[in-house]
């Protein structure tokens, strides 16, 4: 690895494909408004929009993949709009193999790809000569439908699909089963029972829900997104201000660009299918991330339009001072959120204190047999390994049959995770410890540190001293 196993490593890949999709967001501005005079205007308005959105700065800043997803869709898309431009052959493959390589990257992209690809060539291209392209069918159904196919049928590939499906959702069938013992104790009649509460209805219902939420005012403009670990509070998804400049591009760009409006808008609402499917973490940022170049450059056209209504205007400066002034404060909000109130916001979330631990539980391992460390807290043992900097051949050479629900808590080495919040407490039943002698343990910060029998070593707090992550303990 260049730069070694560390934060700045794993968050240089993000933080690179990040900065290179505001590159590609200027050129498919430039090449979907060839015709119009203000391109270039719109090109750097769209760029800028991504540039210091709230929803991609603060993705491209950790290690997540989607940020990588975001890159190679955008790929993707200026490749098959240069192809519409040149007809070019190698370009029109570049942009399926582009497409296509997201499959080995993240999730979203195997509900999104199979109805993008689709909207965007009917969008752009007059629907006969979509159908008579043999070429694009067969690049479509080898990159795209196929490797769909083969993840659904292979169960080690669709596990993830399969545990977060809204299909899979146990609060989804007990309501259901509720309603259904409801109608019998009131004695409704079983066709209207059976035709009103049912499994059709009832997951229809569930994603609807989680379908518009991902479009609500909460969602997009306020911190109400999920997963909590990437919140920032007071701080929406996109600008307040870019609700205004999206509606003018709602209304404008239809009426002008009739087929743009339908591929960036699709594009939008496209990108929150896969994750109302789900039912974790919704409405959820990270899986929708996939919509930031549209709602770069539906912003970015906005702009132009306000600049070309107001720039042969008497009070041009004035009138665009305001607006300046607006996205500057907006930037500056967004800027002292992000770096100290989100510091401290909701740090439990973001596993913070590991590094510490990591570092402490090293020391003192010499003086005992294992450690016995909670795994409350997600990603407990990858954070171990990646502290500890531990060798993967042998890390993999000892877990090489492991429990796909347990991937969070992978015992190795002398370093076990528990799924108890407090492996050693008093035991109020047995009236004993939990715990023996020569073992560590990493209790939660929320469990008592003064117990009994115990010696407590060493106190892991989070950031900004507020509350405590960790108490390491051992038994006297």
């Amino acid at each position: 690895m260049v730069f070694g196993l560390n934060e700045f490593s794993i968050r240089f890949a993000s933080a690179l494909f990040g900065s290179l999709t505001i590159i590609l967001v200027f050129l498919i501005s430039l090449s979907l408004f060839k015709g119009n005079k203000s391109k270039y205007i719109i090109a750097l308005a769209s760029a800028l929009m991504l540039a210091i959105m709230p929803w991609h700065v603060n993705l491209s800043r950790v290690g997540v993949e989607s940020t990588s997803v975001v890159f190679f869709i955008s790929l993707g898309v200026y490749f098959y709009l240069r192809y519409l431009e040149g007809k070019s052959k190698f370009l029109f493959i570049l942009s399926f193999i582009s497409f296509g390589i997201n499959f080995f990257i993240y999730q979203a992209p195997r509900a999104f790809l199979p109805l993008f690809l689709p909207l965007m060539a009917f969008s752009l291209i007059e629907i006969k000569s979509v159908i008579k392209n043999k070429l694009q069918i067969i690049l479509y159904l080898l990159f795209i439908v196929l490797p769909v196919v083969l993840i659904i049928l292979s169960p080690s590939l669709s596990w993830r699909i399969q545990t977060l499906s809204i299909f899979h959702h146990p609060e989804t069938k007990l309501v259901i089963q509720e309603q259904l013992t409801n109608d019998g104790v009131l004695e409704v009649p079983r066709l209207v029972s059976r035709a009103m509460h049912n499994k059709l209805t009832g997951y229809s219902l569930l994603f609807l829900d989680n379908y518009f939420s991902h479009l609500s005012y909460g969602f997009l403009f306020s911190d109400e997104g999920f997963p909590d670990r990437f919140r920032i509070p007071g701080t929406g998804l996109l600008y307040v201000f870019q609700l205004p400049l999206l509606l003018i591009s709602f209304v404008l760009l239809y009426n002008k660009y009739r087929k743009i409006s339908y591929f960036l808008f699709g594009w939008v609402g496209i990108a929150m299918l896969g994750s109302a499917l789900t039912y974790d973490d919704i409405p959820n940022l990270q899986r929708t991330l996939i919509a930031v170049p549209a709602f770069a450059i539906l912003s970015g056209y906005g702009i132009s339009v306000l600049i070309d209504n107001f720039k042969n205007k008497k009070y041009f400066l004035p009138l665009t001072l305001v607006p300046a002034l607006i996205i500057v404060f907006s930037l500056s909000y967004f800027l002292v959120q992000y770096f100290t109130q989100g510091r401290v916001y909701m740090t439990w979330n973001r596993q913070d204190g590991y590094k510490e631990l990591v570092k402490k539980t090293e020391e003192l391992m010499p003086n005992y047999e294992r450690a016995v460390i909670t795994g409350r807290e997600t990603g407990s043992t990858l954070l171990f390994l990646f502290y500890s900097k531990a060798d993967p051949l042998e890390f993999q050479k000892a877990s090489r049959r492991i429990d796909m629900s347990r991937t969070d808590r992978i015992s190795y080495g002398n370093f076990e995770f528990s799924e108890e919040e407090c492996p050693l407490r008093f035991d109020e039943k047995k009236q004993e410890l939990t715990g023996q002698k020569n073992v560590l343990y990493v209790n939660s910060g929320l469990c008592e540190k003064n117990i009994p029998g115990t010696n407590l070593l060493y106190v892991i707090k989070r950031a900004g001293g507020f509350s405590e992550a960790f108490h390491i303990l051992k038994v006297k």
